[in-house]
């Protein structure tokens, strides 16, 4: 009987420890994956949308926190591509002259995105080795509030001269039971700015369900061209933005050297005259012989 109980700790004892290192590993690997899964809502994030001081046509958001969708994490201040649309073009026309950044409340769709299939990568080279390889998550946002910071201004009742001549005192007031720094967190950094938010014009996007056509490709990128099929929809294309849709429909066309059909949905936005698609969902379709590829 002594001999099955020492037994039965011992095996209990090795389970734990088997038990208890993986789930280290797994706190580990939560902790390593930097990305967020395509899909996550940023719902009123305040942070900085900042521009590229190498190209003026890329703008980055950092958020004042952490963003976690429960795996990945980006943390506070790092910088996320924002991808065009027509709330981009709208936040960069508010920003004034001579500036390179302003601070929002941000509302946006993360996507995730890989080139490793639009690469040429030599033979026997692999593609994380490219030197333009990227995989890394990207914005798109599609609605925000101007924000500025708080201006304390002295009290209504209060006269300017009763201000100045005021003594200055660094104690709490009596009924506060919070400590300084934790009152200092708790006041707001920043407020809406209302003077900006009046000149917001804001064009809602459209969404494209069900079209037919091809995904082509030129010196800018990737395009989803209609096929009309006898519609009136010859030479419509948008540019295709960065997102893990068109990453698969990528590999789907780097398997064959032939023109390929696509059922597709997504969302459409305008950015500076020139329209985008927003992939949501890609399905190829074959002609079965019926039509000219």
């Amino acid at each position: 009987m002594k001999v099955k109980t020492a037994v039965i700790l011992t095996l209990s004892l090795a389970w734990g420890m088997v038990f208890g290192a993986e789930q280290d590993i797994q706190v580990e690997q939560a902790e390593a994956f930097g990305f967020i899964i395509e899909g996550f809502v940023l719902d009123g994030v305040e942070g900085t949308v900042t521009r590229d001081p190498e190209d003026k046509d890329r703008w980055f958001f950092a958020a004042d926190v952490d963003i976690s969708d429960g795996r990945g994490v980006v943390k506070a201040g790092q910088k996320t591509e924002l991808l065009p649309s027509g709330t981009l073009e709208q936040m960069t026309a508010l920003i004034e002259q001579g500036q390179s950044s302003a601070d929002v409340r941000l509302w946006a769709i993360v996507t995730r995105y890989s080139n490793r299939y639009s690469l040429n990568t030599g033979e026997g080279e692999e593609v994380s080795d490219h030197k333009e390889f990227f995989d890394k998550n990207f914005l798109f946002a599609w609605y925000f509030i101007p924000m500025g910071g708080v201006r304390h201004q002295p009290d209504e009742t209060e006269s300017e001269e009763e201000a100045e001549h005021a003594p200055a005192t660094d104690e709490e007031p009596e009924d506060s039971i919070l400590p300084a720094d934790v009152m200092a967190m708790l006041k707001p950094k920043r407020m809406v700015n209302l003077a900006k938010l009046k000149k917001l014009d804001i064009e809602g996007d459209m969404m494209l369900a069900d079209r037919t056509g091809f995904v082509v490709s030129d010196e800018k990128g990737r395009s989803f061209k209609l096929d009309g099929l006898g519609r009136n929809a010859e030479g419509v294309s948008f540019r295709l933005l960065w997102c893990e849709v068109l990453e698969r429909t990528e590999a789907n066309l780097a398997r064959s050297p032939y023109r390929q059909r696509y059922r597709a949905a997504g969302r459409i936005t305008k950015y500076k005259g020139e329209f985008y698609m927003l992939l949501q969902r890609a399905v190829r379709t074959y002609s079965h012989g019926n039509f000219a590829r």
